[in-house]
């Protein structure tokens, strides 16, 4: 590599790296952000947020890598120009693509770092996020034994503990069953104990008394028990038995989908998996239509605020394209060569665009000129 293109190399590295930890920490707490209220809701402790919000990291990666390249070559780009350090290398009588090696190199760079988070990362991160959740919801136990508020395990079921000190000891307990509409039960205790059973959770109860109102008659029948025991299996559900969404998926698996399952799931599968395949595309695409906007005219001593403009909204759009593309090959998943065509028609024009652009040499009558 020659020393002009490891100088221009570390020069856009600098505030790629930087935009990227910018980026990355802002969006990736607005997504943690999303899974506190599972986290509350379901009694589990902050130590859980963890669990959550580091298998989050790559997907927060895929959005930010794109634009974080974008930012940085733009303000490279814009420095270099601003700073003349461009017009040296171009009066070696070098073209604008020769020039910007380094560039092409990042770009191609930025695409395979973005191909191992977005076909690797991405699904294991998104599998122990799925599976994490499913363990949530299951246990009864967190969500149940919370001091003081009325819990809502089912629609038509309420519980309430006055006071929880542990699954093995909990006191002045409410629970209100009303999902059978011909008849409301309510059964109060003075003490309780929660456990497992090969079959499921029991709530087992302790010196109290359950209420029975037929509501077609209104009879209201009175049960004193000293032991009680309510099923509580048909809360939860049981988390090795969900099934895989196509985001957990890899994209081999997704692209080649069985013959036994439905048109419209096909169609998700393959839209998924051309999605995961041609992402990492925009990383090289995004970089190299930036640098052909920010290159594409003549020097100017006013600034290239318009130029940075155009650049930053061609770029985003670009990477808005694909977006609206996966959404429409979702209803028709045979459609999905089209999820390529943004990236590679992009990259490919731009590539053309800087291979025309060349300084001309200084004659000797008069001032420099700069091919466009």
């Amino acid at each position: 590599m020659r020393l002009i293109d490891r100088y221009f190399l570390q020069q856009v590295f600098v505030p790629f790296v930087f935009f990227t930890l910018i980026l990355t920490c802002v969006i990736w707490l607005a997504q943690s952000l999303r899974v506190i209220d599972l986290i509350v809701n379901n009694g589990q402790s902050a130590r859980i947020l963890i669990d959550f919000a580091v298998p989050l990291l790559p997907r927060v990666l895929s959005i930010v890598l794109p634009i974080a390249a974008l930012a940085g070559v733009i303000f490279t780009l814009n420095r270099l120009l601003i700073e003349s350090e461009l017009v040296v290398v171009y009066a070696t009588g070098q073209g604008r693509l020769s020039s910007i090696r380094a560039v092409i190199i990042f770009g191609v760079l930025v695409s395979l770092i973005m191909a191992v988070v977005i076909l690797v990362l991405m699904p294991i991160g998104s599998q122990v996020v799925k599976t994490r959740t499913a363990e949530v919801r299951a246990d009864i136990a967190a969500s149940l034994i919370q001091d003081g508020r009325f819990m809502h395990p089912a629609p038509g079921v309420t519980v309430y503990i006055r006071q929880a000190n542990g699954p093995e000891d909990m006191r002045g307990l409410l629970v209100s069953d009303g999902r059978d509409p011909d008849e409301d039960i309510i059964m109060h205790a003075k003490r309780g104990v929660l456990t497992d059973t090969p079959s499921g959770p029991r709530l087992v109860m302790f010196e109290g008394q359950a209420q029975r109102i037929d509501t077609r008659t209104g009879a209201l029948s009175l049960l004193q028990f000293e032991k009680l025991t309510y099923d509580l299996s048909a809360f939860g559900s049981d988390p090795a038995e969900r099934s895989r969404r196509p985001s957990e998926m890899f994209f081999y698996e997704l692209i080649n989908p069985g013959p036994e399952l439905e048109d419209n799931v096909r169609s998700r599968f393959l839209s998924e998996g051309h999605g995961q395949l041609s992402s990492p595309l925009y990383g090289f695409a995004v970089t190299i239509v930036v640098a052909a906007i920010m290159l594409g005219a003549q020097f100017s001593r006013r600034g290239y605020i318009w130029r940075i403009l155009i650049a930053a909204i061609v770029g985003v759009s670009l990477r808005v394209s694909g977006l609206v593309l996966e959404n429409m090959v979702k209803g028709d998943g045979w459609l999905w060569p089209a999820l390529y065509v943004p990236p590679i028609l992009g990259s490919l024009i731009a590539l053309w665009y800087l291979s025309r652009g060349r300084f001309r040499a200084i004659p000797q009558d008069g001032p420099a000129t700069v091919a466009a």
